[in-house]
């Protein structure tokens, strides 16, 4: 008997979605941006016995939260605050890249195994629900909110 793919395995083509049980499941959310485009995250839930980060890359930009800059954030479930606001910088940036990653002891880890995250589309929301990617897809391991007002 051969083992189920993962959804690793599923991703590595180079798909943006794969279908699991009836729901569409990204490696990673791709979001059109701007300079100045204000980007609010607000942790709901994270699995308790593995730390959970949620990472936000602006693609030839930075991304400015509290004063300080950079290309990545890491907002890990144990010690970034439950509700981060940040702010897309750069004359050249044009999209933002989301995805989550997990402590495997001590080690960051993302897009292995059964990661990946549904995507649901709220009012003024996203509503992102992330499996890392052990043990079989579970879409609560880390939960978020995503909200992203342009500038202007």
């Amino acid at each position: 008997m051969t083992a189920s793919p993962t959804l690793s395995d599923l991703f590595a083509d180079g798909a943006e979605t794969v279908e699991h049980r009836g729901r569409d499941i990204r490696p990673i959310l791709r979001l059109a941006v701007s300079e100045g485009t204000k980007v609010r995250v607000v942790r709901m839930a994270a699995r308790p016995d593995r730390r959970q980060a949620l990472k936000l890359a602006a693609v030839n930009g930075l991304l400015e939260v509290n004063e300080a800059t950079s290309e990545v954030i890491s907002l890990w479930s144990d010690t970034s605050p439950a509700e981060v606001e940040l702010t897309v910088l750069g004359a050249r940036v044009r999209r933002l890249e989301v995805w989550n990653a997990w402590d495997l002891g001590g080690l960051e880890t993302s897009w292995l195994g059964n990661a990946g995250m549904i995507v649901e589309q709220a009012e003024r929301h996203l509503a992102l629900h992330c499996s890392d990617g052990l043990g079989p897809p579970s879409f609560t391991d880390l939960q978020v909110r995503l909200s992203v007002a342009q500038p202007g």
